[in-house]
């Protein structure tokens, strides 16, 4: 017998628990645990886990089940509510970045195609770590709860046109508009069929199951139903997390969303610490004394460019300057989409390798920040409201 993958999560799991204590005794948020535990196990390292790419499977699996979760406790009638944050919303906060950053870039000397690709890098959240920490607080159904989510449901959707794009700016690539007609047929093609199964097939298939009266057997077939529409999105060229998401809208619409979130709230738990964990170990932790102002001057750039961008498209939707300001300061971080955009940047001579690992580290230090944001919204975000009419008035 092979005992690889068994040595693999028992040295992961003990190192996790391990620095999970130092971190609660010292007050640091578990999600930085868990990032802190992915640098010391990372192959630039230690050679431990030089071989564990299993664990970037259950990081994927981390993802899906989170936004499976996510739609189950939400439904196809509070998105509704939502439409105009998604549509609106999102839209505005991804162009603003993206023009903010490809402006900025261009101004420091970077080429058209460079700049406009690290506005699209930029533009992405951490879906993963932003929901988790405002499920864990009971904040995801408040007010700028509601706009964040939106904003990155908007981002899960367009990470596909912005790949799409990235051949265009290389110099390569078919025709966009074509690529995009297509997405918008795909996406009205997922929604209709959504519908269909969340309206008649779903709610009768799992009323049949249930006369079994067995659990086990319940969570079979939500997994088979989680697993089967989000390989579709993704056969679709759209994302596994979507479909997970998607899954769970239409669960959420039966009587049973309450049985499966109970079921699945253990292996969301702890395929969701694989994802925080292979995160940390994709970094080279020598980029961080070999380039040591460089991340500094980046993660500075890119805290201005995202809280500027989400207050401005929260604005733009009238509400309060207090929510917006909080929807900005919440969706302050590199995304896990962006490294999978960044890796195809690279591909296309967009992104070099120093810069590559300069934006991981940055990207680490932005999620590692975010649970302190989320925390202590409410504490931030009145003091940096005041600070923003002190300076506006010495301006003036």
């Amino acid at each position: 017998m092979d005992l690889h993958i068994l040595l693999n999560i028992f040295i992961l799991f003990g190192v996790t628990v391990l620095v999970i204590i130092l971190c609660n005794f010292f007050k640091i948020p578990h999600l930085i645990g868990y990032l802190l535990t992915g640098i010391l196990l990372s192959p630039n390292t230690t050679s431990i886990l030089s071989e564990a790419h299993e664990v970037e499977v259950y990081a994927e699996i981390g993802v899906i089940l989170l936004l499976f979760t996510v739609g189950l406790e939400f439904s196809f009638t509070n998105l509704k509510k939502i439409k105009k944050y998604v549509l609106l919303g999102g839209a505005l906060q991804v162009l603003l970045t993206i023009f903010l950053t490809a402006f900025l870039m261009f101004c420091m000397g970077r080429s058209i195609p460079e700049s406009v690709f690290w506005g699209f890098v930029i533009a992405l959240s951490s879906t993963a770590i932003v929901i988790k920490t405002l499920q864990d607080r009971v904040k995801l159904n408040t007010n700028y709860g509601k706009v964040v989510l939106a904003v990155l449901l908007f981002q899960d959707i367009v990470i596909v046109p912005l790949m799409l794009f990235t051949p265009i700016l290389a110099g390569e690539g078919e025709n966009p508009l074509l690529q995009i007609g297509l997405l918008i047929l795909k996406l009205a093609g997922i929604g209709v069929f959504a519908w269909v199964l969340a309206r008649w097939v779903i709610p009768k298939f799992l009323y049949q199951i249930m006369k079994i009266q067995s659990q086990e057997v319940f969570l079979l077939t939500t997994i088979f139903i989680v697993t089967g529409i989000a390989l579709l999105t993704s056969w679709l060229g759209l994302s596994l997390a979507l479909g997970a998401f998607i899954a769970g809208l239409i669960i959420a619409e039966t009587d049973y969303n309450r049985l499966a979130i109970s079921c699945f709230l253990p292996f969301r738990y702890v395929f969701i610490s694989f994802f925080f964990i292979s995160m940390g170990m994709l970094l080279d932790y020598r980029i961080f004394i070999d380039e040591f102002f460089m991340v500094i001057f980046w993660f500075v750039f890119i805290l201005f460019v995202k809280i500027a961008t989400g207050t401005l498209a929260t604005l733009a939707l009238k509400l309060p300057a207090k929510t917006a300001l909080t929807v900005g300061l919440a969706l302050a971080q590199i995304g896990e989409f962006s490294f999978l955009l960044s890796k195809y940047g690279m591909d296309y001579k967009l992104i070099s390798e120093l810069n590559y690992q300069i934006f991981l580290s940055v990207s680490i230090l932005t999620m590692a920040l975010t649970p302190f944001l989320l925390n202590n919204l409410e504490q931030i975000a009145p003091i940096a409201n005041k600070l923003k009419r002190k300076i506006w008035k010495e301006a003036i």
